[in-house]
């Protein structure tokens, strides 16, 4: 009992010394923009009042600005200048805030803050995925004047206007807001999102695809089978958090990461963490540290927190897209042995077409060849039944055909099993044009009074379809 005690308050102690809180300024208030520079600094941003936290302590600077209306309208915006009305992003070399919804653009600089866009606010694409490539601004999605939004903008640094990116062709996407993402090199990567039922506009629905967007080749990917069902968040009205090369959501106080490269997400159980985070603001990553804003009795501080330590109680991992979903190959599959089986019906069929076309064959009231067809009697395919069935058969077995039960003298039995085959040869030749007989004769081996009939050319009995595939 003694040891367990021990190991939990160990554990408890091992938590207070790694993670770490700093009060934030007195003056700071209520309402600011809490971000990360491209040097992976901290700072709390009220209007031009900048806080950089450096050393473990708040560095105060003021910050120079037009002081034009337009520029400054921005500055103090009177909606709110917080992390719901702007959205921080970096590229290599410079800090920026983005209206959201689009439109006015500050550039965050040591010592002055500055609006560069020749634009208006835009209001037409809040919530959408705000991402960096090639040192330009993008957003894809949004929603505005009662739409939401399918397509990609970019912060054109020529006109200083928002320009819409060109696909070829046009992708086929579901407009949406509030999107899980992640921007790595040359791919983003879109999950979910919301936007309204076709049926009811006024219903906010979850979205359940999956998408990838290649900006090296302009191409877009959508990923059929949509995302598992089991993942723990699919909308986010913040951008989410890089973690490892990864990209991390809250799902209330839990955090959960996603690889879209390696089609995993993870969810670990971080709500003694989060369980006092100051809502509508983000979460940050710097250095080896996951830095947010906490709330406790009114109290507000900047905590870190060790990535190792926060990722050390994992919940579940599951895949992003189920690719050992049968839901997903299946069609995949489904269209691959259709193609198969619609390719050997072909072939097969064309085969069964040469088969009836080069073989001499019967039915009880034809014979066939190369397309064409004669009549012959019930008799007459009686006896090329009895050819088929043995190769030969004996002017005794004829006589039986032709003469039934009747007696006629051995002479007239000649002359009607002659004048039969004549007539039988004379229709296959007509069918034909062959010059070798359907039928010959010779004397009996065995008695020289019969006579053995034998087929000249082969003949065979027409096959169906399915008997000439599964017996070829």
């Amino acid at each position: 009992m003694f040891k367990h005690a021990v190991v939990v308050f160990l554990l408890f102690f091992l938590n207070i010394i790694s993670s770490q809180e700093y009060a934030l300024p007195n003056d700071i208030g209520e309402n600011f923009v809490f971000f990360k520079d491209k040097d992976s600094k901290i700072h709390l941003l009220k209007n031009n009042i900048d806080y950089v936290f450096e050393n473990k302590k708040w560095k105060k600077n003021v910050l120079s600005y037009e002081t034009s209306f337009r520029d400054s309208s921005i500055v103090f915006y009177k909606k709110g200048f917080n992390n719901v009305s702007f959205k921080s992003i970096n590229t290599e070399t410079k800090t920026f805030l983005i209206l959201n919804g689009g439109g006015p653009v500050l550039q965050i600089e040591k010592d002055k803050i500055i609006r560069i866009d020749n634009s208006v606010e835009q209001k037409n694409q809040f919530g959408a995925a705000i991402f960096e490539h090639n040192n330009q601004l993008h957003m894809h999605g949004g929603y505005g004047f009662w739409t939401f939004k399918d397509y990609t903008t970019y912060f054109d640094a020529t006109t200083n206007q928002w320009e819409l990116c060109v696909f070829d062709p046009k992708p086929n996407l579901k407009p949406r807001w509030k999107s899980i993402f992640h921007k790595t090199e040359n791919n983003l990567y879109v999950l979910g999102g919301r936007a309204s039922r076709i049926e009811n506009q006024r219903i906010d629905a979850a979205i359940k695809d999956v998408f990838k967007i290649d900006f090296q080749t302009k191409s877009v990917e959508l990923f059929e089978s949509g995302f598992n069902p089991q993942i723990p968040i699919t909308s986010s009205a913040f951008q989410g958090v890089k973690i490892n090369n990864q990209k991390a959501y809250l799902n209330h106080f839990d955090l959960v990461v996603f690889d879209f490269e390696k089609n995993s997400v993870t969810e670990y159980d971080t709500a003694e963490f989060f369980k006092n985070k100051y809502p509508n603001t983000p979460v940050l990553s710097a250095k080896d540290s996951i830095v947010f804003i906490n709330n406790r009795q009114d109290v507000k501080t900047i905590k870190f927190i060790p990535v190792q330590q926060a990722l050390q109680n994992p919940l579940k991992t599951i895949a992003i897209f189920n690719l050992d979903n049968p839901g997903f190959p299946y069609k995949k599959t489904l269209a691959f042995v259709s193609a198969v089986l619609i390719a050997f019906f072909l072939y097969f069929l064309f085969g069964y077409k040469d088969y009836i076309n080069k073989l001499v064959h019967h039915d009880d009231q034809w014979l066939y060849y190369a397309n064409n067809k004669m009549l012959v009697s019930k008799d007459q395919s009686m006896t090329i039944e009895l050819l088929e069935k043995n190769g030969q058969f004996s002017s005794t077995e004829l006589n039986k055909i032709i003469c039934k039960n009747k007696s006629y003298a051995k002479s007239h039995l000649t002359h009607l099993r002659q004048t039969f085959i004549e007539s039988l040869n004379l229709a296959y030749h007509n069918l034909t044009g062959f010059s070798e007989p359907l039928i010959s004769s010779t004397k009996n081996p065995a008695d020289k009074r019969q006579l053995i009939y034998f087929a000249g050319n082969k003949i065979l009995k027409k096959k169906s379809f399915i008997e000439f595939v599964f017996n070829k």
